[in-house]
């Protein structure tokens, strides 16, 4: 729901619109969303139709599974690198703090391009730019996204369909204005912690990075998995899922 342009439900992203982070750190963060929706998208079609070839054997169910355990292996390498950084004497730690910012959109993008994967094994369209923010910051924000999506589609499990088939754009401005300012103050938060993990010496920071990554990366498939329900049963014969 709106009230004034902001997104009002209990419990969700619209109480905390007015203290989500501005200035230069706010921006460039927000920009990094609007860049990873806009890069990704593209990659989309590509990404799943290379686990298609090399496992042709997989159902729907299968290629959702293992585009998961890869989006997870991607991030636990990102964070492990980083970590490894610091592990050099004298300016591993600074340097292992200096790559933060990369490490945390190479992990937005990789969160981007999982969720638009899935919602190309369900058949879900995801041209139009606004539709395609609402499911992705409604996957990644995590609980208080899904609450606001549920809130918004009537639905309590399953609203990927709801978003990108027939929500009405008009909505979509302020939920997504909403959701973006509450992404953008968790992730500052999260990934500034993770930082400070990974730029532990001694190896620390390898297993921090990784394990860090992975528990983020588990957090958004499931996610995923409670808004885009049950995979399709099998591919269609023009190769698509069938809805």
């Amino acid at each position: 729901m709106t009230t004034n342009g902001k997104l009002q439900a209990v419990g969700t992203p619209a109480e905390s619109d007015e203290a989500a982070p501005g200035g230069v750190g706010g921006w460039v963060l927000r920009s990094g969303v609007e860049r990873a929706l806009r890069l990704q998208h593209p990659l989309v079609t590509a990404h799943v139709a290379a686990v298609r070839r090399k496992h042709p054997e997989m159902g729907p169910a299968e290629v959702i599974d293992r585009l998961g355990r890869q989006y997870q292996v991607a991030v636990a390498v990102t964070g492990g690198a980083g970590g490894a950084i610091a592990i050099l004497p004298a300016l591993g730690t600074i340097a292992s703090l200096a790559t933060a910012g990369a490490e945390a959109f190479a992990a937005l993008d990789a969160a981007v391009l999982y969720t638009l994967a899935v919602a190309e094994v369900h058949s879900l369209p995801t041209d139009e730019p606004e539709r395609r923010r609402a499911l992705v910051l409604g996957v990644v924000v995590g609980a208080g996204g899904q609450a606001v999506l549920r809130k918004v589609t009537g639905r309590s499990r399953d609203w990927a369909q709801e978003v990108t088939d027939h929500l009405p754009l008009a909505r979509l401005g302020a939920l997504n204005n909403g959701l973006t300012r509450w992404f953008v103050k968790r992730y500052i938060v999260r990934q500034g912690m993770l930082a400070l993990g990974r730029a532990l010496p001694l190896g620390v920071g390898v297993v921090i990075g990784a394990v860090g990554n992975i528990a983020t990366a588990r957090a958004v498939v499931r996610s995923a998995e409670a808004a885009f329900g049950a995979p399709p049963a099998t591919w269609s014969e023009a190769g698509a899922p069938t809805r």
